[in-house]
């Protein structure tokens, strides 16, 4: 949950560097509970109120997210106004602007998300700690968002659009009588002052910058910046047309030279990989079971095979999944690897992220 939160929370137009991104993993590693299901620690009681507020927003993604990955496997998942940057950068807005407020009620809502049909997710996540009634009300607000983006028609909603959820996670402390909650809702829909898909869209066109943008933040997290924003092409301006295959190849051919001497290369899951890796102390030390742990081994990577698809596209098309139709296909195949002191997110062919606890680090 806490590495796909750090994956998660990193907007996509402001690409940083590799391994900062598991910086969940540091944060609230000690905050969580040695019991089945999601609990604080009781000593969490004393944290002040505002820093639970910034953990409320932060889990309240991690928790949600988890269970909706879970229950509809998503191919991509990228934060809402960078899916509306590059939707208007494709000509693919009918709304004579691509923006919406950062905040309010009809901001973007935080995800969109492609489910493994080809259909559009967009939600908005929700966390409180504090009652069951104040994630209600919150989720209420949420109900708002979620409609930012409307299709032309009933028709192209049902073609298009999976679900517009609204997911909301109520947090407790060890000890608590109740548990952990994550709510699900799909409220009915409101469409005032919304941004609206020009009609006669494709579901190729809409799934787009979800494909695009979930390999830009890839590469991003891996430490390859200058790449993910070349892919990403987050450095044009929404107005600027959608570049076509040799074009792309050529910013990604540049970018990678540049990359590449910069990152490291190792051997995991049968392939090579190029990214990040760095061992970082704990706030504190860590008490599981009978053992302690001080340090952690991050790692942020992507496959040499990836990278060298994107130095080949020559398909005279602005669709990501025509440029590059093999590492699309491999999206699908991502899986979560769990043990006692080890999680990783792998991807065979894209990226993998991980993060492994130790007793001891020899520097």
């Amino acid at each position: 949950m806490l590495l796909r939160l750090g994956e998660l929370t990193t907007p996509v137009l402001n690409v940083t560097s590799g391994v900062a991104r598991l910086w969940p993993l540091l944060r609230y590693l000690h905050a969580v509970a040695e019991t089945p299901g999601f609990r604080f620690r009781a000593a969490w009681a004393n944290t002040d109120r505002h820093q639970k507020a910034i953990a409320s927003d932060d889990l309240g993604v991690g928790l949600g997210m988890t269970v909706l990955y879970g229950a509809f496997g998503y191919t991509a998942c990228v934060d809402g106004r960078a899916f509306l940057h590059r939707l208007f950068q494709l000509g693919l807005l009918a709304s004579p602007s691509g923006t919406l407020p950062k905040v309010g009620s009809m901001k973007m809502a935080d995800y969109a998300a492609l489910d493994g049909s080809g259909k559009f997710h967009l939600i908005e996540c929700k966390g409180t700690q504090h009652s069951r009634g104040a994630l209600t009300t919150a989720m209420e607000d949420g109900r708002l968002q979620k409609q930012s983006l409307v299709c032309s028609s009933p028709g192209a909603e049902r073609r298009l659009i999976g679900q517009r959820l609204v997911v909301g996670a109520y947090m407790v402390l060890e000890g608590a009588r109740r548990d952990t909650t994550v709510v699900v809702t799909d409220p009915a829909p409101l469409a005032e002052q919304a941004l609206t898909l020009a009609p006669r869209i494709a579901a190729a066109a809409l799934a787009e910058p979800a494909l695009r943008l979930e390999i830009a933040r890839a590469l991003g997290t891996a430490g390859a910046v200058r790449t993910a924003v070349a892919v990403a092409q987050s450095d044009l301006p929404p107005d600027y047309r959608a570049l076509a295959g040799p074009a792309q190849r050529d910013r990604a051919q540049a970018a990678l030279s540049a990359d590449e001497a910069e990152l490291e290369t190792f051997e995991e899951f049968g392939e090579t990989w190029l990214g990040e890796r760095v061992v970082a102390p704990l706030l504190e030390p860590l008490l599981l079971g009978d053992r302690v742990y001080r340090f952690a081994r991050m790692t942020k990577s992507i496959s040499r095979e990836l990278l060298g698809e994107l130095r080949e596209s020559t398909a005279p098309s602005p669709l990501f999944q025509e440029q590059y139709p093999a590492a699309v296909a491999r999206l699908r195949d991502g899986k979560v690897i769990t043990n006692d002191d080890h999680a990783a997110i792998v991807r065979p062919g894209i990226s993998f992220s991980s993060v492994e606890l130790l007793e001891k680090h020899r520097g």
